[in-house]
């Protein structure tokens, strides 16, 4: 710009200037008023090729003309040229010298000449306008970073705010160097003595990014960086990111404490791999850093180098003192129980973080810290997603799960490569914790990733629960050699869940008949939109099959692009496949109920028994409960009939569609109208111009602004069905196949919620009818088939077949003497005179539920249950009990 390099002269008053800039305007044409797109690049590289005796190429003048421009980019990438001889890419950094388009200069993982390099450093020293340099994984060493630490002393004028020399072996020399453009003078440039100290006092913004990362640097040379930081007065208030990992820091960190210590503006701090010692640091953290920082990575660091067990107050201090963190890598740092635990423990107390990514895999932490993981997790309320790879947790892993369940902020969870080695029995003990988490009515996990587990047919079960899962949007099986029959149970999955948007399959060892069988279930999923492509299984199947890969591969790309486009789903689907669901659980348990409830009051009826109130209830309730069966139907038609009429929210939709063609179509001819008076405003003459149109009706001249006009009009009209696809199609499908979402959910809760009434008020029905029978029947029955009070308040299982006594709570009150015997043949001829000896037996629940081993089916719906009934009861026999034998 002119302001560099001629000053600006004050002429009062500024008339004094019209005739002066009218004359230049006459004299100038439109080549010399404009620059050029990108701030005349194209120009500028054209001199350059001149002065270093290059070939001009168009090619580069198109890329920046046209593909910079229409991306408005202001970032020049030399890897967008890689494929020009070094020689070429010379005049193309020097175009940046006088350049004020472009602020970002990146350069990275390229191999560059001595010549090149030497331009960098040229645009640093000259360039008014950029702000950010990445030359990282150039292969330069500590030289490079004395010339840039010296060309930046020469700009004066440098904005630059971003410097990156990762992946660069700079060494200590070079980061000693580098000290020059960190540290801040007073004095300013002009009084920069010896080998250099700041420019950075006449940076408008100051330093905000600093990447040092795998820089060969030592302790020495990270004391003298975290020196210049701590000397500049504006570090605390402009550094944003400082990267030093993969450098060797060792213990000799004070100067890095003390700045750290001092409170600053730091969002991203990146220590990993420093070999550092992580219980020194927190209490610089703390005091400085608990503000602001966002991003903390200590990864591959000891905690301790010491042996005591006592952890420094600061580390649980920092997290519960944090306020914006959002992402923690503890990975790899053999963190101890007890830092553990305070690690925990301090986020669970802090109430200003929420969504934190947390990873602390690695760790080893082995059966103690899953005991401390499981005591803690379920009370971290601040982590959103949490990394437990490799921890080596063994079966306790099982538990650990369980916990995570519990916690209703997680919904990303990582753990993979926690079986190696394991043994199946314990895994199986692991994949069914999974399983019951994931298949519980309030889990809110979302992402579930266990890659390179190889747990084979023990991911089978996990698979298998898919189908009616409704909460895992996102899943990663990658690496655990599932198989083709792994494939064809995710492929059946795959067919009824309509919820899952990513799957990860890649390293199974699935053959084309496996990819078969996904592909064809694709065809009947409308939600799975991203599978990555499963290169390791596909390699294989490329040698054998080549074409039956392609084909497969295309039809898989093809089912996904149609699954990105909205489209409406029929709920009908759905409706019929919840109603699946409940024919093949707590629908039976229903059916046996109803069963036992007829067989006992044909029994009483036959008695003349005084209890046809209770009589006429359980029947009743025998009507409510076959009407239950159909009650999911029945609200899938309300529901149905209902749209049929009129829905209305399709209707507000079409209202909204036409409301906004209306906006838009007023919009447009505003705009239009605004354009055409601009026009008018800067060619006045042209626009007053007649024509005379050969297709117009009358022959008559019109303006060429009417003409523009008229023209214009026909290429501004937007159409109604473009509004129309736009909202009813587009936005308008997902609002209702949400809406049908919802409704199901409402229709399947009212449907469980009265099964489950009618199980519990049949129970008691039946508990009531046979009391009535015992009773009236107790002076022919022996007392030792009497079942006691305590046995059935508590809720028991009177039966006679040992083998339907799946209840965790029967009791069998056998007193085992020899006298039994004759007893439990007498019985034995008592039942045969009943023509329906076989369901003379109740299931009796506690607290108004049915309880089995595996849970329990209560008025609150809260859990849903099989019972376990058979359909064969062998009825009383005399028979010889010893004392192993139950009644």
């Amino acid at each position: 710009p002119l302001n560099y390099v001629i000053r600006k002269i004050e002429v009062i008053p500024p008339s004094r200037l019209e005739s002066i800039r009218g004359s230049e305007l006459a004299r100038s044409t439109e080549a010399t008023r404009t620059t050029g797109p990108c701030g005349g690049f194209s120009t500028q590289y054209a001199c350059m090729c001149d002065l270093h005796g290059v070939q001009y190429r168009e090619e580069v003048a198109w890329d920046v003309d046209t593909i910079y421009l229409s991306h408005d980019t202001r970032e020049l990438n030399l890897r967008d040229f890689d494929h020009l001889e070094q020689k070429d890419l010379v005049p193309i950094i020097s175009a940046l010298e006088y350049n004020t388009w472009f602020t970002k200069l990146r350069a990275s993982h390229m191999k560059l000449s001595h010549e090149c390099l030497e331009r960098l450093l040229h645009v640093v020293r000259r360039s008014l306008s950029i702000q950010e340099v990445y030359f990282d994984n150039l292969g330069v060493k500590w030289d490079f970073g004395h010339k840039l630490s010296l060309a930046l002393i020469a700009n004066g004028n440098t904005v630059l705010h971003t410097i990156d020399l990762s992946n660069n072996m700079i060494e200590d020399k070079g980061a000693t160097s580098l000290c020059g453009i960190i540290a801040k003078l007073t004095q300013g440039a002009s009084h920069l003595g010896g080998c250099g100290s700041a420019v950075i006092g006449n940076h408008p913004k100051g330093m905000q990014k600093l990447n040092l990362s795998r820089c060969g640097l030592t302790s020495k040379g990270i004391a003298q960086i975290a020196h210049a930081l701590s000397l500049n007065r504006s570090m605390p208030t402009s550094l944003r990111s400082l990267n030093l990992s993969e450098n060797s820091l060792k213990d000799d960190i004070n100067n890095l404490c003390n700045y750290l210590a001092q409170p600053n503006s730091l969002t991203h701090l990146d220590l990993a791999g420093t070999d550092t010692t992580l219980e020194c640091l927190f209490g610089a953290l703390l005091r400085g850093c608990a503000t602001n920082l966002v991003h903390l990575n200590v990864a591959r660091n000891s905690f301790t180098s010491k042996k005591t067990k006592e952890i420094p107050p600061s580390f649980k201090q920092f997290f519960t003192a944090t306020l914006s963190l959002k992402y923690l890598n503890i990975s790899y740092c053999k963190l101890p129980l007890e830092a553990l635990k305070h690690l925990l423990l301090g986020l669970a107390c802090n109430e200003s973080t929420v969504g934190l990514e947390l990873d602390m895999s690695g760790n080893n932490l082995g059966s103690m810290g899953a005991h401390v993981l499981e005591s803690c997790i379920h009370g971290v309320r601040c982590i959103a997603s949490l990394d437990i790879s490799d921890s080596n947790m063994d079966v306790d892993l099982a538990q650990v799960i369980t916990a995570i369940g519990k916690n209703k902020s997680l919904k990303h969870l990582y753990m993979g490569r926690n079986t190696l080695g394991m043994k199946s029995k314990h895994i199986s003990l692991i994949m069914d914790s999974l399983v019951q988490m994931i298949q519980e009515d309030d889990c809110v996990l979302q992402s579930l990733h266990i890659p390179d587990s190889r747990l084979k047919s023990d991911l089978y079960s996990l698979i298998d629960a898919l189908g009616s899962n409704t909460c895992l949007q996102t899943l990663d099986i990658s690496g655990n050699q599932i198989g083709d029959p792994g494939a064809r149970l995710l492929a059946k999955a795959l067919q009824i869940n309509s919820h899952l948007k990513t799957i990860i399959y890649d390293k199974n060892n699935i053959s084309l008949q496996g990819y078969a069988d996904i592909v064809h279930a694709l065809e009947k999923n409308y939600s799975v939109r991203y599978m990555p492509f499963p290169i390791y299984d596909l390699q294989p199947c490329m040698k054998t099959s080549a074409e039956r890969a392609e084909q497969l591969a295309k039809k898989l790309q093809d089912m996904l692009q149609r699954n990105v486009t909205p489209c409406k789903y029929s709920h009908g689907q759905a409706f019929r496949l919840q109603q699946g669901f409940l024919l093949s659980s707590t629908q039976q348990v229903v059916d046996r109920l109803v069963v036992q409830t007829q067989d006992t009051i044909k029994t009483l009826a036959a008695e003349s028994c005084d209890a046809n109130n209770d009589i006429n209830y359980a029947t009743g309730l025998i009507q409510d409960a076959d009407n239950s069966k159909q009650l999911l139907p029945r609200l899938h038609e309300v529901l149905q009939k209902r749209d049929e009429k009129n829905n209305p929210i399709e209707a507000k939709l079409r209202e909204i569609s036409d409301n906004v063609h209306r906006v838009v179509s007023e919009y447009l001819e505003d705009s239009l109208e605004t354009i055409l008076k601009c026009a008018n405003d800067h060619c006045p003459t042209v626009m007053s111009q007649t024509v005379t149109r050969p297709e117009s009706e009358t022959g008559e001249p019109i303006s060429i602004d009417q003409d523009l006009r008229n023209a214009c009009k026909l290429k501004n009209q937007i159409s109604t069905e473009f509004i129309h696809s736009c909202i009813i199609e587009q936005a308008g499908t997902d609002i209702l196949n949400r809406v049908n979402e919802l409704n199901l959910a409402v229709a399947a809760h009212v449907s469980d919620r009265i099964t489950d009434e009618v199980i519990e008020s049949l129970s008691r029905s039946y508990k009531t009818l046979i009391g009535d029978n015992d009773n009236r029947t107790r002076s022919s029955t022996p007392d030792v088939l009497r079942p006691s009070a305590s046995s059935i308040s508590s809720g028991s299982v009177i039966g006679i077949n040992p083998s339907i006594c799946n209840s965790s709570t029967a009791t069998n009150n056998t007193n085992n003497n020899n006298n039994n015997n004759t007893s439990s043949s007498s019985s034995g001829n008592h039942n045969n005179n009943n023509n329906n000896e076989e369901h003379i037996y109740a299931v009796v629940s506690h607290s108004s539920s049915i309880t089995d081993n595996s849970g329990t089916m209560g008025a609150d719906g809260a859990s849903t249950t099989t019972l376990e009934l058979h359909d064969e009861y062998s009825s009383i026999q005399p028979q010889k009990m010893d004392d192993q034998s139950p009644v």
